[in-house]
């Protein structure tokens, strides 16, 4: 299109009252006292959405919204003064507690998903992909921009968000608009209230489609980002250091295409992972902020129940075939992403190192997605290539979703098909879940869960088990007060029946809770929970299954205010657990605020019980009189402007003394004599962390990490025959791991 019509269509856009490209400069300060500012009309009506009384107010937010040719800015006047507010830094993506805006933006502005921008008075940064489904992937970071400023009688931010961001389908014809839409929302952490530009939430069907709606142009443009990298890994315990080089390309001939490649990609994690013992059948879901992955994620979302999910990205890069190393390194990979009003199109193919004997994995995904107002339906198919052991994996997915202000409804249709060596097995599974809105207080939902025995998509996804079959049903309804102590009381039951594929009964959870908010901002909470008996399948070493009893446990949490320098949350639980014994697990939070850069958090968690049941091989079982305590200890902090620091320990003990050991019968439990399988497990992991931001995607990271594991059996006399303090200290002293890490990269 000429410029003259893209003038004269500004021009007709601006003589309608619809908001087009300001013209002016934009300094990003937070003061919000830009001339571009002055003709953008301000929304002042807000409503409280929590609680949802939706009581209208003129007088706690004013926001304006404002589209230019490089993106959108987003500006918020927050009417809080000096004493009613808190200030607190807070490390990206992490907890924020402090006052904050929520920005929700719809670039496509057609209800097909949203992004999430958060920012918090003190310099505390959150962003998030939220999918069709309303669930939110906190994982992705993007390329913005955002200032804060205080004044007496208010606080206000200014956010900067690029079109480049994201990949989006907008209308071209500039005598037809493009509509976006942007929610924007007020979190008042004195008394935990939440203000919204429109009276709903994510907790609502048809939060996207209700969203308000800006007009705008969205100009034509193509982008080329450039992201290298270059690391230097030290390990310190065997004297040999690592470097590393490579980048991430990313081409976008307009805002609805996308191509990224990576060469030798940045997919080193500088943060360790957190100390997990888990000695269950059911795999532990990891997240991942690789930055390959976590860009256009939404696109390939398949949305199924328990977790199910046919990408889980951190299998790509995991451990090799051979076993021979805890992660692979991956050569290269590419991903490609096209949408239309009505169509999404994604594919991306990533291939491992094959390494010294072709133990390295290739993987490859394709996904398209058709949509029509509050309707859209899918297809994902995935290949897996695993040649050391002779293993390809292929699975595919047919998902559904409707939205309305009252209902919505899921449903994922899928199938696996595996061929290992000379063998073949195909499996499928469903899942089904609907969802009716009373009122903004009151809701249910239900949902159903079939996979079948076959049913396996490890390689590239995640399931918790397969031979499963799991109902659930779900109802909660809040009351709202009007009085000086409590603002709501929110009651929810829950109920869930399980059983295999092949109709056998499996324990299963009902549960009544309920949480009360009060106008100081501390909360409280309680629950009773119900574990029917059933046939035990899944624990671990393809043991036999075995019948449990039913169960009864009771938990109560309370939460202080989030002001002032500091604050705490406590819970206490006692339940019944395992064949016959009891259990008891507290839990205590302490979060110190010396200053309002600097945050310290110690976190406790104590089980004991004499009740924990474990497989220790096949049809073996012991339950275990066991004690298990993690403590986690945080300090983060800003240095200077762009400098923060963060330091992190965490250590786990666990004690477990062997009670009982049986064999497994599908009829009975056979008690095994003079048997001890009694073990400690202890662990620890510690990481101080520099880290100089540059910009969007540009840091400059220095990082010392240490870790130990030491799982020692032992007899039932000599368990928890040393202190948990000389067990940390022993840890210390004789690490599995000590690494220094120096890493660069920087984005064009």
């Amino acid at each position: 299109m000429s410029s003259t019509l893209r003038n004269i269509a500004v021009l007709i856009l601006w003589l309608m009252g619809l908001s087009v490209y300001a013209k002016e400069q934009i300094v990003l300060d937070g003061q919000l006292n830009d001339k571009a500012w002055q003709s953008v009309s301000a929304t002042t009506a807000f409503f409280e959405v929590v609680p949802a009384t939706h009581t209208k107010y003129q007088d706690k937010v004013e926001s304006r919204i404002m589209t230019t040719e490089k993106g959108v800015y987003v500006g918020i006047i927050n009417w809080q003064k000096i004493g009613e507010r808190k200030k607190q830094f807070n490390l990206q993506d992490g907890f924020i507690q402090a006052d904050f805006n929520r920005i929700y933006l719809d670039f496509s502005g057609d209800g097909s998903g949203a992004y999430l921008f958060v920012v918090g008075l003190g310099g505390g940064v959150q962003d998030a992909v939220l999918t069709p489904q309303l669930t939110t992937d906190d994982d992705w970071d993007g390329d913005w921009q955002t200032s804060y400023y205080e004044a007496a009688d208010y606080w206000s931010s200014e956010t900067f968000i690029p079109w480049h961001t994201v990949s989006f389908y907008n209308k071209k014809n500039l005598r037809d608009a493009s509509e976006i839409g942007v929610s924007v929302q007020l979190y008042q952490l004195s008394n935990n209230h939440l203000y919204a530009s429109h009276k709903q939430t994510t907790a609502n069907a048809n939060f996207f489609l209700a969203m308000p709606k800006v007009k705008a142009i969205i100009p034509e443009d193509h982008q080329i980002t450039l992201v290298p990298y270059i690391t230097r890994q030290q390990d310190v315990i065997n004297n040999t250091g690592l470097n590393d080089i490579g980048f991430d390309l990313t081409y976008k001939p307009d805002h609805h295409q996308k191509l990224s490649v990576a060469v030798n990609p940045d997919f080193g994690q500088v943060d360790s992972d957190e100390v997990d013992l888990n000695y269950s059948a059911v795999e532990t879901r990891r997240s991942d902020k690789r930055p390959f992955f976590t860009q256009d994620i939404n696109v390939f979302n398949v949305q199924s129940l328990q977790d199910t999910t046919l990408i889980h990205t951190r299998r790509i890069g995991a451990s090799s075939d051979d076993a021979t190393r805890l992660t692979t390194p991956i050569d290269a990979a590419v991903r490609f992403v096209q949408q239309t009003e009505q169509l999404q199109l994604g594919a991306f193919a990533v291939k491992e190192d094959t390494l010294e004997n072709d133990a390295g994995k290739s993987f490859y995904a394709l996904r398209g997605k058709y949509r029509h107002e509050s309707w859209q339906t899918g297809l994902l198919l995935t290949h897996t290539e695993r040649p050391f052991i002779a293993r390809n994996a292929r699975s595919v997915a047919w998902d559904s979703q409707y939205q309305s202000g009252t209902w919505s409804m899921q449903s994922t249709l899928m199938h696996s098909d595996i061929s290992h060596r000379q063998a073949s097995q195909q499996g499928n599974g469903m899942s089904f879940k609907l969802g009716y809105q009373f009122s903004a207080n009151t809701q249910f939902e239900s949902s159903y869960l079939r996979l079948d025995e076959q049913f396996d998509v490890s390689d590239l996804g995640y399931i918790k088990r397969n031979n499963w079959r799991n109902w659930q049903g779900e109802f909660s309804h809040a009351i709202n007060f009007d009085s000086a102590s409590i603002t709501r009381i929110k009651q929810k039951v829950s109920m869930s029946y399980e059983s295999n594929d092949e109709g056998i009964k499996l324990p299963a959870q009902r549960q009544y809770s309920a949480n009360v908010m009060l106008n100081s901002g501390a909360e409280l909470s309680a629950a009773l929970t119900h574990n029917s008996s059933g046939w035990q399948d899944n624990v671990g070493y393809d043991s036999a299954r075995f019948h449990q009893p039913d169960t009864w446990g009771t938990r109560v949490f309370y939460r202080s205010s989030y002001v002032g320098k500091f604050s705490w949350a406590a819970s206490y639980q006692y339940d019944q657990e395992g064949l016959n014994g009891i259990a008891q697990q507290f839990a205590l939070d302490l979060t110190f605020m010396p200053h309002e850069l600097w945050t310290i958090n110690i976190n406790n968690f104590y089980r004991k019980g004499d009740g924990w049941l474990i497989a220790n091989a096949h049809n073996q079982l012991t339950q275990y009189d066991r004690a298990y305590f993690v403590n986690e200890n945080k300090i983060t902090g800003r240095l200077t402007d762009n400098l923060e620091l963060s330091f992190y320990l965490q250590w786990a003990v666990l004690e477990a003394k062997s009670e009982q050991v049986f064999s497994i019968d599908e009829q009975a439990l056979i008690e095994l004599a003079n048997l001890d399988t009694s073990f400690e497990d202890k662990r620890l992991v510690s990481q101080i962390k520099l880290r100089y931001r540059l910009g969007a995607f540009s840091d400059i990271y220095l990082v010392y990490g240490r870790g130990a594991t030491q799982i020692d059996t032992m007899q039932q006399q000599s368990v928890a025959s040393t202190s948990w303090l000389r067990s940390v200290e022993q840890l210390w002293q004789t690490p599995h791991e000590e690494r220094i890490t120096l890493k660069f990269r920087y984005g064009f």
